[in-house]
């Protein structure tokens, strides 16, 4: 018998192509000529099939939150979701809240044109109305802290799920949810055992009420806005409320699906609360199942019975089987492993609660996503660009496409009212959009000197492109939006005496000092019609217009440098030294930083920040603008990377970053830039202590606001605000607490950044660990512009392989990290093309790319099988300062 080479690669668990080898021959080749390595490479990736070999669900559960107290607050709330549906759990006293939002339930205003700060306006502007409240009274404080004897409860990130249990001196409590993926359905599994046979009380009930969306500072004291339209009924099946909204109507209903003998009764309390009640036994065990139907312009009452019915018809365990395989399909996408558990946890979660909230016809607001947990209060209530666009900053990477089309489509649908608003304000062509807008396409009128919104979109129309390859999308939705968004951008810009293209008045972002040349307009220019070009090409289509934007894109007007203070960097040599900021005695490569813009008024180049004694890193922002104008270049217009990093422009942004570390707010992208630019270790510090600044709250949930201001939030009871009557112009104190929130932009820079840390194709180049700390070890699998899946690991700073997964079978443009690799593709070694130190390979849909160094070999990989456990305990971030979950505290 003759013993193959491929038998004792199966030996090792490896199963490979090629040929029989006798083993005389394969000894020869092992000992002789070894070609391959006695240190095999370990891992727990499997090259043949791309995949990681990690048990499910402890790939994903080990980053669950597990809450050993009762979430009392809602802020430490459990939230759940499907994308469409948004439910927050809490408990108070003998009670389980769950507060249910879905992202179309919306009550549009009478009027159409708005003004975001208009006295006339406040609470009668279109606003997202949430569904009801579920509130189970079980009539015992069980989850009293004076009465607590055991509680465990936890968000299950491998199916979005919750499961709680409570014990106390009167009896136990068990409630397991989730709302189902596809069709939204919540569902209860519901269990207690009690000393006694008290019943227990599910109300669903609905209090409508005022949008209180600038809260902090003005108020409409009407208390009667927003709180008519309700009507509750029940009947032998269950109980429900309707909801009148300004043309249409919504239903909610609950109707328990199972149950161990007990007796069930529905009935109205009153207008605003159906009740459930579960009698006749101490031990009570239900399925209940909960239904909202989106708006109808006819009666939803129907809709909803004959929702629970189905329910009924095929029994909780078909949608519990149907969501938990769904789940699954998800996670498998991605895997990040940055080499931190704390920031790892932190990321799943940012996923997850994207899941939770995107996934709509509507999708959910940065602030509070789709967990308004007081009534109707909507802070805020608009979608502001800036805040917004940066939840989807981190899911094409993370292979979520579908999570970012719903917001692509929402910009999509404004196209019109965008056109509309460019003529009527600045009798152009093309689109316009306001930084803040409503959820029919509205701009505020308030916002006309910010003329940037409409190319970040458009951009990011792009992305989704580049990511998906879908030519349809590409043709019916991007290079529409792209082409008129360019439309407005030509009219930005006039040509001048020099010969060159200038920007014409306007603001850095959100900011309200106007300037010439603003650097964000010079910036986007370069971008958008770059895009608008390439996008045509792609697309095949030739228009008019191209021949002027390519023209301008060839006199555009450079980006604005200054010198810097000779206070904030100074000559070191034939270097540079920083004298301020984060990092301040750190050499940098040139003396000169990005100018915001020639200001009008002022007369002079000015600069976003200036340098200040009394500041906590030397350096202030100018009031006025918006403090990531300088971060423009690089994130997120993608125009300035590494591709350029032996270029004075690369030299005098990478200068202008690190003078001005570190992020001053929670949605400031300065971590993002860090990683663009290749600063690794400064970037490993900044996420080192990101969740001691942005986590504020245990279920990981951030906020976008300055460090130290925001806590206060969380944790002022009786904190109070001086606002204004709209009415009578009155000031008096009003109180905070009643309003606390969370918003989701800092979770989406921390996840962005660790993403581009480990993997970065915004140019059409996958880098692999392109701003990763050689003191680090990490791996993952992301996605790449392009349609690739690319997975990689790191040891000690030290890529030890690399795997390219081609779903769309386009040419594969990669920076190989070592000096000499070898490249298999189906494990057969092939032969490569470099232009400088590029990478090309072709591809096949389908095809998979395994690359090595040099002296390393496939044939000896072993697949290590890895095992995690589900997380079991709070998680404490390093610095003591932020944690995830509850402890113990009864």
């Amino acid at each position: 018998m003759t013993t193959t080479r491929r038998d004792i690669l199966k030996i090792t668990g490896l199963t490979l192509a090629g040929g029989m080898i006798p083993v005389s021959t394969f000894s020869s080749v092992l000992f002789e000529k070894a070609p391959i390595s006695f240190h095999p490479i370990k891992s727990a990736f499997n090259p043949k099939t791309a995949e990681w070999d990690i048990e499910w669900p402890g790939r994903v559960s080990q980053h669950d939150v597990v809450y050993l107290s009762p979430p009392i607050d809602p802020m430490q709330g459990i939230p759940l979701g499907n994308g469409d549906m948004g439910i927050l759990f809490w408990c108070e006293g003998s009670k389980i809240i769950a507060a249910v939002n879905k992202s179309d339930l919306w009550e549009d205003a009478s009027f159409e044109k708005f003004q975001n700060w208009s006295k006339e306006e406040e609470d009668y502007s279109t606003t997202l109305r949430h569904a009801c409240r579920i509130i189970i009274d079980f009539k015992f404080p069980v989850f009293d802290t004076l009465y607590l004897s055991d509680f465990n409860a936890r968000i299950n990130l491998a199916d979005g799920s919750l499961t709680l249990h409570a014990a106390s001196p009167f009896g136990k409590v068990g409630l397991d949810a989730f709302v189902d993926h596809e069709t939204g359905f919540l569902c209860y599994d519901l269990s207690c055992d009690f000393e006694e046979n008290i019943p227990v009380e599910i109300a669903i009930e609905r209090f409508g009420s005022r949008t209180f969306s600038h809260w902090y500072s003005r108020i409409n004291r009407d208390a009667s806005i927003g709180s008519s339209g309700t009507e509750v009924m029940s009947d032998l099946q269950g109980g429900y409320i309707t909801q009148k909204l300004s043309g249409s109507s919504f239903a909610v209903g609950g109707s328990v699906l199972n149950h161990n003998n007990l007796e069930v009764s529905y009935g109205r309390e009153h207008s605003r609360r159906a009740l459930i009640e579960l009698k006749s036994d101490t031990n009570k065990e239900a399925q209940i199942a909960f239904l909202v139907t989106s708006p109808d312009t006819g009666n939803p009452l129907p809709q909803v019975k004959e929702g629970l019915s189905d329910l009924r018809k095929n029994g909780m365990d078909h949608y519990k089987r149907a969501n938990e395989a769904a789940w699954k399909t998800l996670w498998h996408r991605s895997l990040m492993d940055y080499g931190d558990d704390y920031l790892n946890n932190l990321w799943y979660l940012t996923m997850y609660y994207a899941h939770a909230s995107q996934g709509g016809n509507y999708p959910g607001r940065f602030n509070n996503g789709l967990w308004a947990w007081n009534r109707d209060v909507q802070n805020w209530n608009f979608y502001f660009h800036w805040n917004q666009q940066q939840l989807y900053w981190p899911l094409n990477a993370a292979g979520f496409h579908e999570l970012v089309a719903p917001y692509l489509d929402y910009r999509y649908r404004s196209l019109e009212q965008a056109k509309e608003d460019a003529w009527e304000h600045f009798h152009t062509e093309g689109a316009y959009i306001s930084d803040v807008t409503e959820r029919r396409g509205f701009n505020s009128i308030n916002e006309l000197h910010n003329h940037t919104p409409v190319a970040e979109i458009a951009l990011d129309f792009w992305r989704q492109y580049q990511y998906t390859g879908d030519k349809n999308f590409l043709k019916e939705k991007a290079l529409p939006f792209i082409l008129e968004a360019s439309r407005f951008f030509e009219s930005l810009f006039i040509l001048e005496d020099d010969g060159m293209y200038h920007a014409k008045e306007g603001s850095g972002y959100e900011g309200w000092i106007i300037m010439k040349d603003v650097l964000t307009e010079v910036v986007y220019g370069k971008g958008l019609f770059s895009v608008a070009l390439e996008a045509l090409k792609e697309a095949k289509i030739s228009i008019p217009e191209a021949k002027k934007w390519r023209k301008i894109l060839e006199h555009l007007v450079a980006l604005p440098f200054v010198k810097a203070d000779d206070s904030a960097i100074v000559a070191q040599g034939a270097s540079y030294k920083l004298e301020r900021g984060y990092f301040k005695g750190k050499l940098v490569p040139s003396n000169e930083v990005l100018s915001a813009g020639w200001g009008i008024k002022e007369n002079k180049w000015l600069t976003t920040y200036f340098p200040k004694d009394d500041e906590k890193y030397g350096m202030k922002v100018l009031d006025g603008i918006f403090p990531t104008v300088p971060s423009s270049p690089v994130f997120p217009s993608g125009l300035v990377g590494l591709s350029q990093e032996d270029s004075e422009l690369f030299k005098k942004v990478k200068t202008t970053a690190l003078l001005y570390t570190p992020e001053q707010t929670g949605w400031d992208p300065t971590p993002i830039v860090m990683a663009r630019l290749g600063l690794s270790e400064e970037l490993a510090i900044l996420l080192e202590n990101f969740p001691k600044r942005w986590q504020i709250y245990v279920n990981g949930w951030g906020h976008w606001g300055m460090e130290g201001e925001i806590n206060k939030d969380a944790e002022w009871f009786f904190r109070t605000n001086s606002v204004t009557c709209t009415t009578s112009d009155e000031r008096f104190p009003f109180p905070m607490w009643p309003f606390r929130h969370m918003s989701m932009e800092s979770m989406s820079v921390l996840a962005t950044a660790m993403n581009e840390s480990l993997l970065q194709s915004y140019d059409g180049v996958v880098r692999i660990a392109p701003a990763f700390s050689s003191e680090k070890s990490g791996r993952f699998t992301l996605h790449a512009a392009g349609g690739f899946i690319v997975s990689s690991e790191t040891l000690s700073g030290t890529v030890q392989w690399i795997c390219i997964k081609s779903t769309l079978g386009n040419t594969c443009r990669v920076k190989i990290p070592w000096e000499k690799a070898k490249i298999y593709s189906g494990l057969k070694e092939i032969k490569y093309t470099k232009s400088g130190d590029i990478t090309e390979i072709k591809t096949k849909t389908g095809d998979i790319l395994m690359m090595v160094p040099e002296e390393k070999e496939i044939d000896n990989w072993v697949v290590e099988q890895e095992k995690p456990r589900r997380n079991e305990s709070v998680k404490y971030h390093s610095s003591g300062e932020a944690q995830l979950g509850l402890p113990r505290m009864f």
